[in-house]
Formats: structure tokens, C-alpha cells, sequence
């Protein structure tokens, strides 16, 4: 969140008056900033996100992180336990 508002005002206020003021490191912010752009210019990243989304809908919304895991396995998407768990987070998909 403070990453993210530093970001958004950087070209009304400087950046270190702003991470000062807000208690933020400089090498946590630049790191923020490394991470988010490397996710939003991935393509597989978007594709794998629309993935989740669609398998999400049509399961009912049911699969756990483990089966969503299996499912992009299955769609040729080498991803993680962990991975699909920080992708059904990303993607806002609600599972019972």
C-alpha cells in the first residue's frame, strides 16, 4: 500500500521525502518496483491469471491450491504449490 501510494505521487513529492515520511526503506521500495514490473510485462504471467480465472468459474469455485497447482501443470504451466496459491490470491478468486 505504501509502495504503491510513493509510485502514484512520485511527481508531486520526491520519493525519499515520501519513504522517509511513510517509514519505507529504499531498497524495499525499489525491490516493489523490480517485482511489479517483471510480473505486469510477463505474458505468461496475464495468461496463467486468465488460467485461474476460467478454471476457478467452471469448478464452482472449488478447487484448492493443490488442484488449481494440477490443473496448470496440466495446461503446461510448471507452477508451484505456492505459485498457484499467490495466483488464485492475485486473479481475486474466492474458493469455498
Amino acid at each position: 500500500m505504501k509502495y504503491s501510494f510513493i509510485t502514484r505521487h512520485k511527481n508531486t513529492w520526491s520519493i525519499s521525502l515520501q519513504r522517509r515520511v511513510l517509514g519505507v526503506t529504499c531498497s524495499g521500495y525499489y525491490s516493489y518496483r523490480t517485482r511489479k514490473n517483471n510480473r505486469l510485462d510477463n505474458p505468461m504471467h496475464q495468461e496463467m491469471l486468465d488460467w485461474v480465472k476460467d478454471i476457478a468459474e467452471s469448478s464452482g469455485y472449488s478447487y484448492s491450491s493443490l488442484r488449481m497447482k494440477k490443473a496448470l501443470n496440466t495446461l503446461s504451466y510448471p507452477v508451484s504449490r505456492n505459485k498457484a496459491r499467490k495466483l488464485i490470491r492475485e486473479a481475486e478468486v474466492k474458493v469455498r
